[in-house]
């Protein structure tokens, strides 16, 4: 999401605090989009949502050409502060089976069948978008680091403070959303699904260095 109040980029990774970050940022033109995603909006619409006025204003900015739009796109996009945040993959599956928006997988099928089935990182999510990795969010086509920031969901108060600084704010982040469970990650696996998701989100574990523990 953009947020031209505080000039900075915010990635939506699912299950890594994003709702308690959207409380302070204000509302996504669109959900859930990649950086990448968020790069090609800026360069050719307007990106400012939420008023009459400003559909009338989009709608003569496509009159403009096309150059100028992707140029004044890319400045923004250049300037502003681009961030988010990942979550060690085995936690992330655990919060995605046990999510409470909607019907949740757990009403419908064992933890194990969950783990087998699960192939992207917002595979359950209302707002799904096919990326296999939380990676995936935050890099263009050729695979290069489009963020300024990539936080830890693990450290999340102290990594918001970090970009709070970036963005001039001293609001704390709300725990929106809280998802508490009675067991910790760990214990939802056994030594067969904790390897299938070792393999399956191999790059992420890679690139953040996360482990099962």
């Amino acid at each position: 999401m953009v947020s031209h109040k505080y000039k900075c980029i915010f990635v939506q990774v699912p299950k890594t605090g994003s709702t308690s970050v959207r409380a302070i940022l204000g509302k996504p033109i669109r959900p859930h989009l990649n950086l990448w995603e968020i790069k090609l909006l800026m360069e050719n619409y307007w990106p400012v949502r939420g008023s009459r006025r400003d559909r009338v204003i989009e709608a003569l900015y496509l009159f403009l050409p096309k150059e100028r739009r992707m140029k004044r796109g890319r400045e923004q996009f250049d300037t502003y502060f681009k961030f988010g945040f990942v979550r060690n993959p085995w936690d992330r599956v655990v919060s995605l089976y046990e999510r409470r928006e909607a019907s949740g997988p757990k009403d419908s099928m064992s933890f194990e069948q969950f783990v087998d089935l699960i192939q992207y990182s917002s595979a359950t999510c209302i707002h799904s978008s096919p990326h296999r990795y939380q990676l995936d969010w935050f890099v263009d086509p050729d695979g290069k680091v489009l963020a300024d920031f990539i936080g830890r969901f693990e450290r999340l108060e102290e990594d918001w403070a970090f970009v709070a600084s970036k963005l001039g704010t001293t609001q704390p982040l709300p725990h929106w959303r809280a998802n508490p469970r009675a067991r910790h990650y760990t214990e939802y696996y056994n030594s067969r699904t904790r390897d299938v998701i070792a393999n399956r989100f191999r790059v992420d574990i890679e690139t953040f260095g996360y482990q099962f523990d």
